[in-house]
């Protein structure tokens, strides 16, 4: 995604790129081979976001966009433009960065499911001005081979038929007249205006596929009707988990071991592995630690009461070096001259983070080297 200005907040949209040549096969065979996967299922971003020590910045809580007639009067089509970025690595740089980059979608699909980014029941800023207060706004990611191509727009069109069934909408196919409730970010641009994009037109046309065909494959599962387990759910509507049970851990803390710094952003966690209400933890807060814990076959270390972090945000996991690397901080600029030399492990922390649209490990507090000097 490229950074749009500011004045054109209300109208972000998607950029397409070139995708790299593909065997075209025909869109029949495609919707076949797609009906074969199973639905992959909705997942939400606050899920994904705390499994990864991220906190959840809710666009529609920000912005709320109230429809102009009071729900949605259809769903637009995109395609993320990002090759081999997956719905997990989407929604993490839209939580983090939506505010600077002025877009923002209800759900990004892959081969792997559905990721809804906010409730549906508030618009997004992701097809211009004029189509913001009407649309459900889906983001396909870009797979690099026809299976997985498949399977990514089978998980879209189930999630598509759902969100028609759920808001009582009958499959109507725009591209051609701009009437109607299924629409590509193209026939926005063509019919409505605000925006000037075509996706997801290009990458649909590099298998043989089009948004004919994928009308076809919604209308589909629309007919088959919508499965109530599968059904996608509001974010501010989901049941919240049963209570924990009590902490089993004495009010009274052991003695500390060590006392470390925090390189990456952290989540606060319970003994469950459930993240808590406390502020997330800042990368450069010293922590006093006072032991760890294996929680869901994953390493927490214990800073309070029943309070936890994931340890690879404070210990960190070495990495070989594949090419020479220069240091950047947090605003991708280079810092100083010093170069790491390949064939040298460097210990780097969390998760990859996405600094203008590259990605980086941390490797200390504001300290950061590109994912594409590792092996």
């Amino acid at each position: 995604m490229k950074k749009l200005i500011a004045v054109l907040a209300l109208g972000a949209s998607i950029a397409t790129v070139a995708a790299p040549e593909t065997t075209i096969v025909q869109a029949s065979t495609i919707n076949d081979t797609a009906k074969q996967n199973s639905f992959s299922g909705v997942t939400y971003a606050e899920q994904v976001l705390a499994q990864e020590g991220i906190k959840y910045n809710d666009f529609s809580a920000a912005n709320p966009i109230n429809y102009r007639n009071g729900k949605p009067e259809g769903v637009v089509i995109h395609e993320t433009a990002t090759p081999n970025a997956t719905a997990r690595n989407e929604c993490i740089y839209f939580n983090r960065e939506w505010m600077n980059i002025y877009s923002y979608v209800h759900a990004f699909v892959d081969k792997t499911g559905v990721i809804q980014m906010t409730s549906p029941d508030y618009g997004v800023w992701g097809a211009g001005p004029v189509a913001n207060n009407r649309f459900v706004q889906v983001e396909l990611c870009e797979e690099n081979n026809l299976a997985d191509f498949a399977k990514g727009v089978n998980n879209d069109a189930i999630y598509v038929a759902q969100i028609l069934h759920q808001y009582n909408l009958v499959p109507d196919n725009a591209v051609h007249d701009g009437k109607g409730t299924i629409w590509s970010h193209h026939a926005v641009s063509t019919f409505l205006g605000g925006t000037d994009h075509t996706d997801p037109d290009g990458y649909f046309a590099k298998w043989g596929y089009s948004m004919d065909d994928f009308f076809d494959l919604v209308k589909y599962y629309y007919d088959q009707g919508t499965p109530a387990d599968n059904a996608p759910v509001d974010n501010d509507t989901v049941t919240p988990p049963a209570p924990a049970a009590p902490a089993k851990k004495p009010a009274v803390l052991p003695k500390p071991v060590a006392t470390k710094v925090l390189i990456h952003n952290a989540l606060v966690y319970d003994e469950n592995g459930v993240a808590t209400d406390l502020p997330t933890k800042k990368a450069g807060t010293k922590l006093t630690i006072y032991g760890n814990q294996t929680i869901k076959k994953r390493k927490y270390l214990q800073i309070g009461v029943n309070q936890y972090v994931v340890a690879s945000n404070v210990e960190g996991k070495l990495r070989p070096l594949s090419h020479n690397a220069y240091i950047y901080d947090g605003k991708g600029k280079r810092v100083g001259m010093n170069k790491l030399y390949r064939g040298n492990y460097v210990r780097t922390y969390g998760g990859r983070v996405k600094i203008k649209g590259r990605k980086y490990y941390p490797i200390d507090v504001n300290q950061f080297v590109k994912v594409g000097n590792f092996k």
